[in-house]
């Protein structure tokens, strides 16, 4: 007798197309479920930023190929903060309450994550909950500050299972009093391009670094505008470009006009859809963060065999062996980051053999198609666990 495709609920009050590292770890997860044959039943809210797109949106997967169904729900909600935060719980419950499902999984201990433990307990489906940071923009730091942070906390430890992405995260959980029994170690991951990066001809006239994540205090971006005048007196003409959108973008643009950073040398353009266009464009990628869970950005960088730069904090080390997989250097440090990224430009055959070894260990350790099966594993255990009482 064949199985029956899972039921999956995956909630996110963020989904791509809009631009982010959770959103697009938790795009990636979703399409990676139904090509392994779940139903899955993204729920996310219709903010202004994708006013554009439909509230349903549906994708069917061969099932002559083992492959289920994807759809997608853009559910109402408002642009005042509160009030919005009210209707799109009101209306996650609502969803949950009138739509079968075998088990619920929830991007961020939030408020999407209070109303699934509810729903799960009423309708009896067990809830899988997945913190998407750590450190003092993580989750577990939210929960101990932000507004009603201690009542959903509350509510969140009597969820059925969490994810680690990181052994941070973990022992952020544990040391926040959830069950250690009920954390599950499972990496991000992300697809692996079928074309790996190819080294630009001429690039040496003037080199391109990347940076791709929201512009964020702790992704250390000031460090690396700091750093780039100093690149430039080895390379004059190398540029910096920093892809993606966040708070940090007005003084970061002040810093760089307050450095001599002008025309080329420096470049903001926002988000992009298309991230690994923009990667393929570069020669190298950079990541000057001082807190990482574990970075999509960088795995996708890794994933496509660009040559990488990063900070040596701990997120980043579980991805990169210096000199092995990339480059580490200490965070916080302009003159020691810049003479790395030097050091990668001036001696690029080797950082080509590093980036194809790090291409290498993406592929083996944290595809996508891997971490979804591992999931569906997880998914499977609780939801017959579930069955049997």
């Amino acid at each position: 007798m064949t199985e029956r495709a899972p039921k999956l609920a995956l909630l996110s009050r963020r989904y791509p197309p809009l631009i982010g590292g959770a959103e697009r770890v938790l795009g990636y997860l979703a399409e990676a479920l139904a090509r392994e044959g779940a139903d899955v039943a993204v729920l996310t809210s219709a903010v202004a930023e994708a006013a554009a797109l439909a509230p349903r949106e549906e994708v069917d997967y061969p099932r002559s190929q083992g492959g289920g169904r994807l759809t997608i729900h853009r559910l109402k909600t408002s642009p005042l903060r509160f009030v919005g935060t009210w209707a799109y719980m009101r209306n996650l419950a609502r969803w949950l309450a009138t739509n079968p499902v075998d088990l619920a999984y929830v991007s961020m201990l939030k408020h999407d994550a209070y109303v699934a433990v509810a729903a799960g307990a009423e309708r009896g489906f067990p809830v899988v909950l997945r913190p998407e940071g750590a450190g003092a923009t993580g989750d577990v730091a939210w929960q101990a500050k932000g507004n009603f942070g201690a009542r959903i906390a509350r509510r969140c430890k009597r969820a059925d299972a969490l994810v680690a992405i990181s052994p941070p995260v973990r022992a952020e959980l544990v040391d926040a009093g959830y069950d250690e029994a009920t954390i599950h170690d499972l990496p991000n991951g992300v697809p692996i391009p079928s074309r790996a990066w190819q080294r630009r001809e001429g690039w040496q006239r003037s080199p391109r670094a990347i940076f791709v994540g929201r512009l964020a205090p702790e992704k250390g971006l000031d460090t690396l505008v700091r750093a780039w005048p100093i690149v430039r007196e080895t390379f004059p003409e190398a540029r910096l470009t920093l892809v993606g959108e966040g708070p940090e973008r007005p003084g970061l643009d002040r810093l760089a006009r307050e450095l001599g950073l002008a025309g080329p040398a420096f470049a903001m353009p926002g988000p992009s859809a298309d991230v690994e266009d923009e990667l393929r464009g570069a020669d190298l990628f950079v990541l000057p963060s001082t807190e990482e869970g574990m970075s999509i950005a960088l795995m996708e960088a890794m994933a496509l065999g660009v040559p990488v730069v990063a900070s040596a904090i701990p997120g980043n080390r579980r991805l990169i062996a210096d000199f092995k997989h990339g480059r580490l250097a200490p965070p916080r440090e302009p003159e020691t980051l810049a003479r790395t990224v030097v050091e990668q430009w001036s001696t690029f055959d080797r950082a080509f053999h590093m980036s194809r070894a790090a291409r290498g260990r993406v592929e083996q350790q944290y595809s996508i198609r891997t971490v979804a099966r591992r999931h569906l594993n997880l998914f499977r255990e609780l939801i017959a666990r579930e069955r049997s009482g």
